[in-house]
Order: structure tokens, then C-alpha cells, then sequence
């Protein structure tokens, strides 16, 4: 199911790092580092090769691809590997994503996606800065490149969540690794080469002749203002009573599967993600292909999948169908369904 598939995208974790009290200018250092990081892809226009690792209970998935980006907004990414993949591209241009599958000869057109490498971190800066705190760290390379290198702490569990490394000369983040509680890492992504150069043209980002055009999940473009919404939503939805300390609700949209009009609430501290995805019509989240086990929470049986940093619990009960997806991981994640 293509939802399910975007949900899993979301991948950001925790790692347990003893930290010792930072000093102001290391902190309004690192948030100056970071502010440029979050800004750079709007104006630095690269080419690259990328890896990204990710590590999970069930095995780890390894994916190589070649990408472009022109500033501000138009970006490329195309599979070298793995072999299943070799060949599929996403082009994200202005608004819209176009995932092209050559096998299939087949585009899907997805609106209002959050486009390039940068996802995931840099959705609401401010929150981010009062939930956690940058700690330098000694400068490294990545790519041939120098660059700066900083983690983020929470400030209510101590804990660092990320590290990112971040080129000195275009602020543009490198590498992003990403922790499970135990310090291992579930999530990495980093630059193998990479240069710098406007002279892209925009016809790279062209999509191709002869593909048939898919129109993908509609949605609304996402509001700040979830409580309006919700009540818009055209069904009586739930919400949780509990959520981790820093998690506040940042946006909402309705969206349509299928001719299944779907709720999706965004939670978030700034950094890591709990996405709630409520529908009235039947239609409970497919997880055939997925590991998936059975789960019995607060009383109510659960379909429970981890694909990397990121878990899921599907539900219904007697009015709704819920899907929670978080980085959170799978213990605190049920905490949260049990008080909804």
C-alpha cells in the first residue's frame, strides 16, 4: 500500500550519550551552524553520489543513488543501487514529486511532499531550539570535504538524538547519522563525492516521453493549524492523551486514498516525528510484504512493523482505523496508542 510506503520514510531516532553542560557561545555556535544547514539547499546547487544505511530488527537495507539539485527547488535522485531499484529516479519540482519507475513505464504524481535528502529535521526550526541543544564536536572530513560536526541534545531526557555533519564553505549537511536507544545507529546517510555547480540545466529535470502519468494520494496542502482540520475532518477523530515531553501538535492535512478521506495529525519536538492517521471508511493499513507481528495494547489488538528508526501500529476500533508511525521507537510509541 502506498501509504504505508510513505509513511516508512520517516527515520529519526534516539541514542543514549552522556553529555556534560554546554557554555552559551558553544550553543549559539551550533545553532548558527545548524540555521545555515537548514538554508543551504535553497540557495547551493550540487551533484552527488549518495548511501544511505539503514539498520533494523529484521536486517539492514543498503540503497546507492546519483543525485542533482538546482536551487531552490528542483532535485533528482536516481537508484544505482540496489539492483531491484537501478534505473527508478524522483524528481521533486516545485510542489510536486515524480516517482518514475522505468520497468513499469509509469510516473506517479504525489503533491505537496517535502523534497530532497533534507527531510525529517528541518520542519520546524523553533521547536527544534527549545527541545534541543547543538554540541560541537571536532571537525572532520566527509566527501574530501571539511566539515563541521554537531549532535543534538534533548534537553529533557540528556540523550542525543543525531549527528550532522555539516561543509564548512556551503553549510550543506554531508552526512546525518541517526541512533537507536542503545547507541547503535539505525540510520545513516552521507555523501561519497559531491560538487558544486549551478551550471545544471534544467532540462535534467524533465520527466520522460511515453510514461503513463499515475496520479498518487491527493492531499491538502498541510495547515499550522491542526484543531481547523480536524474539524473538517467529516468524522468524530481521536487524540492522544499522552505524548513524550516537547511533542506538540505542528500541522494537519486531510488527504484521499482510494476515495477514502484520511486524517493525518503531525506531532512533533522539533526533530523526531509521531505522524496519527485516522479514516472512517474501512480501510485498515495493509501490511502484507512487511514483518509485521500482533500486538495487544491497552486491550486492543495491533499490528506492530519497525523498518529501521521508524515503527508502526495499526489499529481499529468500533469507528475508526489509526495508523501511528514514529521515531520514537515501538515502547513509547504504544504508551501513546493505549491513550488515544
Amino acid at each position: 500500500m502506498r501509504l504505508l510506503q510513505g509513511l516508512l520514510l520517516l527515520a529519526l531516532s534516539l541514542a543514549t550519550v552522556a553529555v556534560a553542560a554546554p557554555d552559551r557561545e558553544t550553543s549559539e555556535t551550533g545553532f548558527s551552524l545548524l540555521h545555515a544547514a537548514v538554508e543551504a539547499p535553497r540557495h547551493v546547487s550540487f551533484i552527488g553520489q549518495v548511501q544511505l544505511l539503514e539498520l533494523g530488527a529484521h536486517g539492514s537495507e543498503a540503497s546507492i543513488f546519483r543525485v542533482e539539485h538546482l536551487a531552490p527547488n528542483l532535485f533528482e535522485r536516481r537508484y544505482l543501487a540496489p539492483e531491484n531499484l537501478y534505473g527508478d529516479s524522483t524528481i521533486f519540482s516545485g510542489n510536486a514529486v515524480y516517482s518514475i519507475d522505468p520497468k513499469r513505464k509509469q510516473i506517479v504524481v504525489t503533491p505537496h511532499e517535502v523534497y530532497g535528502l533534507h527531510f525529517g529535521w528541518t520542519h520546524n526550526f523553533a521547536l527544534l531550539t527549545r527541545n534541543y541543544r547543538p554540541v560541537k564536536e571536532p571537525d572532520e572530513i566527509v566527501a574530501g570535504r571539511p566539515v563541521d560536526v554537531i549532535r543534538l541534545v534533548n534537553r529533557y531526557s540528556g540523550v542525543t538524538t543525531l549527528r550532522i555533519w555539516i561543509d564548512e564553505k556551503t553549510s550543506l549537511m554531508l552526512r546525518r547519522d541517526v541512533y537507536a536507544s542503545n547507541g547503535s545507529v539505525v540510520l545513516q546517510m552521507h555523501f561519497d563525492k559531491v560538487r558544486f555547480t549551478n551550471a545544471i540545466p534544467r532540462s535534467a529535470f524533465a520527466l520522460p516521453h511515453g510514461y503513463t502519468i499515475v496520479k498518487g494520494p491527493s492531499e491538502e496542502e498541510a495547515s499550522d493549524n491542526p484543531a481547523a482540520v480536524v474539524a473538517r475532518a467529516g468524522f468524530a477523530s481521536r487524540a492522544p492523551h499522552y505524548l513524550p515531553e516537547g511533542f506538540v501538535a505542528v500541522g494537519a492535512e486531510l488527504g484521499d486514498e482510494r476515495g477514502v478521506r484520511i486524517l493525518h495529525v503531525l506531532y512533533s519536538d522539533g526533530l523526531r516525528t509521531v505522524s496519527l492517521f485516522e479514516n472512517a471508511r474501512g480501510a485498515a493499513v495493509n501490511t502484507t510484504g512487511y514483518h509485521a507481528v500482533k500486538l495487544s495494547v491497552g486491550g486492543r489488538e495491533m499490528d506492530a512493523v519497525d523498518e529501521g528508526a521508524t515503527t508502526m501500529l495499526a489499529w481499529s476500533d468500533d469507528r475508526l482505523h489509526y495508523a501511528l508511525v514514529g521515531d520514537l521507537g515501538r515502547t513509547e510509541l504504544e504508551k501513546i496508542a493505549a491513550s488515544i
